[in-house]
């Protein structure tokens, strides 16, 4: 082995655009709501265990008042975990969205629906017996064939 030296090449870093920037802090911002939901998602189930656990521990209260315990712990939990946390606030976001989809829809009258259905149950009849035929002349040819060569 020689003792040159070793030369350093320089390399050209790639030109960082704006949208690039944007887009490296968009998800640096997802990772920490990401972590920030499971510290949520931690409390929500600390607070269903304790509620469980102070309706077991507080025996000598009545049980009506036991009961409020767990129900409240869980309406806290799921106030945590639906309006608190990114992942709930997108998830109700995307069940809203759906619901204003679902009412754009245009249902079918009632006489296209029927129609439409008799049609697929027909057409789903003919298949069945067109395949029950296949399979039965199918069988029916082999058996033919093996009963005579056996």
């Amino acid at each position: 082995m020689s003792n040159k030296p070793v030369k350093e090449v320089a390399v050209a870093k790639p030109k960082v655009t704006a949208k690039t920037e944007a887009k490296i802090r968009e998800q640096q911002e997802k990772l920490r709501a990401k972590r920030g939901d499971m510290g949520k998602f931690l409390l929500a189930a600390i607070l269903v265990a304790a509620g469980v656990y102070g309706f077991y521990a507080l025996e000598q209260v009545s049980v009506y008042v036991r009961a409020l315990i767990p129900v409240a712990a869980i309406a806290a939990a799921v106030a945590i975990v639906f309006f608190w946390s990114s992942t709930g606030v997108d998830l109700v976001r995307y069940v809203k969205d759906s619901v204003t989809e679902l009412k754009k829809v245009v249902w079918p009258e009632r006489n296209e629906t029927l129609r439409t259905s008799l049609f697929v149950l027909a057409f789903t009849t003919v298949l069945v017996l067109f395949v029950w035929a296949a399979d039965a002349l199918i069988s029916w040819v082999l058996f033919d064939l093996l009963m005579k060569r056996g």
